[in-house]
C-alpha cells in the first residue's frame, strides 16, 4: 500500500517516501487508490495479471471515468473476484516473494514532468514504468518507492551508503572512454551499474532567437549554460565542457531554465526537448526562442545501482527483464503515449 511519509528533512535534503511494497489486494472489497497505483499494476496484485485492469475499471467506470489510464488518489475501488477467488493469494502469483532480506528500495524524484511528477497518480512516467518493470520481472519482486528531489542526493549518500537500492532516470556517460570523462562522469562510472534504457529523449540547447546559430559545441565556451538544479552535468562533459570553460546557473527545473534564458540570466538552456517545447508554448514565445539543432542530441535514462551493493546483479536482472517484458507486451508504449498525451494536453 502507498502512504505519503517523511522518511528525513533537514540539511538541503528533503525525502518523502511513498511505500509502493507489491503486497496483494483482497477481491471482493474496496481498495483506496494511493499514490503512485495504476490499475494494471492494482490488476496485477488483485488477481496476478495486469492485463485484467479491464475488469476492474468495468466495476467502476462511474468512479474513473471514461479513461482508465487515470486514476485519482482516495479514490474508492471495488475489486470484483474472478471465478469465486477470495483474496489475490488465490492465485498463487500476485503475491511476489521477497528478493532477499528486505524489498528493492527505489528511489524516484519529482519536479520535472512529465518524467517524475509526485502530483501525477503514478508518480510521473519513470516512475510508472520502472514500477510496471518491477511487477512484470521474470522473478517477483518486493519493492519500495521514495520521492527524493534532490538528485545529487540520490547517487551520494543515499544509494552509496546501502540506504537504497536503485536511482531512476540518471544519464549513462561514455564509460568506455575514461580520458574524456570529466568529474561526475567519472564518479558515476567507477561506482555504479547501469539498468538497460529505460526511456530515450531529444535534448536541446535553446537560446534567443537573435543570437547567431551555434553549430559546434565548443561554440558554447564563454558562455552561461542553465542545468536544472540537481540535474547532471554529463551531457556537457560528454562534449568536453565544463567550468571555467563554461558557466553553470541552476534554475528550480528544467522548464524554469527556459525563463531564465528569456530573461538574461543564462545564455542557453540545456533542457529536454519536451519540456522546453511546452514551456515555450505556455510562454508564447516561439518567435523569442531558438533550438540549436546541430547541438541536439539523444540520450537515455537508466535506473543505476552501487557497484558494491551485494544484490546488485539481482536487482538490475529484475529490471532488466521487466523492461524487456513490458516493451514485448506493449505496455512501455502504452504508458509512453499516455503520458506524453497527457502532458502536452495540460501545458497549453
Amino acid at each position: 500500500m502507498r502512504n505519503l511519509t517523511v522518511l528525513l528533512a533537514g540539511s538541503a535534503v528533503s525525502l518523502f517516501a511513498t511505500s509502493a511494497s507489491a503486497q496483494s489486494i483482497s477481491c471482493g472489497a474496496e481498495y483506496t487508490v494511493q499514490s503512485g497505483d495504476f490499475l494494471s499494476g492494482i490488476a496485477q496484485r488483485a488477481y496476478g495479471d495486469l492485463s485484467n485492469f479491464t475488469i476492474i475499471y468495468d466495476a467502476n467506470r462511474d468512479v474513473i471515468g471514461p479513461n482508465p489510464g487515470i486514476i485519482r488518489i482516495d479514490q474508492r475501488l471495488f475489486i470484483p473476484c474472478i471465478g469465486g477467488t477470495t483474496a489475490a493469494s488465490a492465485t498463487g502469483s500476485a503475491v511476489p516473494q521477497s528478493q532477499g532480506s528486505r524489498p528493492i528500495s527505489v528511489l524516484t524524484a519529482s519536479g520535472w514532468r512529465p518524467f517524475f511528477d509526485e502530483e501525477n497518480p503514478q508518480g510521473g512516467l519513470l516512475t510508472e514504468l520502472m514500477e510496471l518493470a518491477l511487477v512484470n520481472s521474470d522473478d517477483s519482486v518486493d519493492y519500495e518507492i521514495a520521492f527524493v528531489s534532490d538528485l545529487d542526493a540520490h547517487l551520494d549518500p543515499l544509494l552509496s551508503s546501502s540506504a537504497f537500492d536503485l536511482s531512476i532516470g540518471q544519464l549513462e556517460p561514455a564509460c568506455d572512454d575514461p580520458a574524456q570523462l570529466g568529474t561526475e562522469s567519472r564518479f558515476l562510472c567507477e561506482n555504479f551499474a547501469f539498468s538497460d534504457p529505460i526511456y530515450e529523449e531529444i535534448f536541446g540547447y535553446y537560446s534567443a532567437a537573435s543570437d547567431p546559430k551555434l553549430t559546434d559545441h565548443q561554440a558554447l565556451a564563454g558562455k552561461t549554460i542553465c542545468r536544472a538544479a540537481d540535474h547532471t552535468l554529463v551531457p556537457l562533459e560528454a562534449v568536453n565542457l565544463s567550468e571555467p570553460q563554461i558557466d553553470i546557473v541552476r534554475a528550480p527545473d528544467a522548464a524554469t531554465c527556459i525563463d531564465y534564458m528569456l530573461a538574461g540570466r543564462a545564455d542557453v538552456a540545456l533542457v529536454a526537448v519536451e519540456v522546453a517545447d511546452a514551456r515555450i508554448r505556455e510562454l508564447n514565445a516561439r518567435n523569442d526562442v531558438q533550438l540549436h539543432e546541430d547541438l541536439s542530441y539523444i540520450d537515455f535514462f537508466h535506473a543505476v545501482v552501487a557497484e558494491d551493493n551485494p544484490r546488485a546483479d539481482d536487482i538490475l536482472g529484475a529490471v532488466n527483464s521487466g523492461l524487456t517484458n513490458i516493451k514485448a507486451s506493449g505496455l512501455w508504449f502504452q504508458t509512453v503515449r499516455r503520458h506524453m498525451s497527457e502532458f502536452r494536453q495540460t501545458s497549453g
